[in-house]
């Protein structure tokens, strides 16, 4: 099976970018501004974007401010059980992020292409977020 990885470096304590990878609020400031989270290991979190893109995530694994384990249970079939993996690192003063999506089943090359240009554009939002307060999330509306 295929693998999306990146890594991107923050100008952000870990601390910051662990709150964004695990609460309403930071998932909110880059991903979707429409999300329902808990930080603790079992909850779902609730995402909505639109149309049959609505992932729900299972948190498998955290170890503040270190890392983010997430199963997708639902919500969009091609990532059901997928795992997505955030190590952070501090480095500097700020936080290497290191992320994989490990899939399930295999997809079309293309489908491959279109989510890893979309993480690529989040995990920017999640550096902007960091360093500046203000990332790009997608405009929820329903």
């Amino acid at each position: 099976m295929k693998t999306i990885h990146h890594v991107v470096e923050i100008a952000a304590p870990p601390g910051k970018i662990f709150a964004a990878l695990t609460t309403t609020e930071g998932l909110s400031g880059w991903w979707t501004t429409k999300v329902s989270a808990q930080a603790e290991i079992g909850a779902v979190v609730d995402f909505t974007f639109d149309g049959d893109f609505n992932p729900d995530m299972r948190v498998t694994e955290l170890d503040p401010p270190g890392l983010v384990v997430w199963e997708c249970v639902g919500g969009h079939e091609p990532w059901a059980d997928n795992t997505f993996r955030f190590e952070l690192e501090e480095k500097g003063g700020g936080t290497v992020v290191r992320f994989w999506q490990d899939y399930a089943r295999e997809l079309s090359d293309d489908a491959y292409g279109t989510y890893n240009f979309n993480w690529g554009y989040y995990l920017e939002s999640v550096r902007l977020l960091g360093e500046t307060g203000i990332g790009k999330p997608f405009q929820a509306v329903r």
